[in-house]
């Protein structure tokens, strides 16, 4: 996707908006289109989340053991095999920056935060069908429970992007 893409989003969810209310137009561009995005970065990261250790990491780690030869031979492996995603969550990053900043030009912080706090469906980690399936019923697998969490701590990331800070 190219961020004249996300200007297209912009504009169509203001269209939305004029029509159907403010409520629809940041469900279309949050909701649908950030949300898919944001939900391809998570993905990426997660594919790449154990390559690199933490900064916690123990004298015991083999990577502490193994002297510079082990880190440049591991550098590489990670760079020759792991060069994709890599690649495709820096981009994501950049173009989720991007698309955040297009929001704000055409919601105001006051229309996005009602938005994110009517607990929108972002549509992240399932089907929306599931989603109302999942409300209708009285108990909750452990896999819905997951599911819902995620949708959860991911509302929370995306209102970090969007919701900034009034000293900004």
């Amino acid at each position: 996707m190219e961020f004249e893409q996300v200007q297209e989003y912009c504009r169509e969810a203001s269209q939305i908006a004029k029509h159907a209310g403010k409520h629809a137009g940041l469900s279309f561009l949050i909701g649908e289109k950030f949300g898919t995005n944001f939900s391809l970065l998570r993905k990426a990261r997660r594919k790449l989340q154990f390559l690199y250790p933490g900064n916690d990491m123990s004298e015991d780690h083999p990577l502490n053991q193994g002297g510079r030869a082990l880190k440049v031979s591991y550098a590489m492996t990670v760079q020759e095999h792991y060069s994709e995603p890599l690649e495709e969550v820096k981009y994501l990053e950049s173009l989720l920056a991007d698309f955040a900043k297009a929001i704000l030009a055409t919601f105001s912080q006051d229309e996005i935060k009602n938005y994110l706090e009517s607990s929108p469906n972002l549509g992240i980690g399932s089907d929306p069908h599931e989603l109302q399936e999942m409300e209708n019923e009285a108990e909750f697998s452990v896999e819905e429970l997951l599911l819902e969490a995620e949708e959860i701590l991911a509302l929370e990331d995306i209102k970090k992007l969007l919701l900034q800070k009034k000293s900004d």
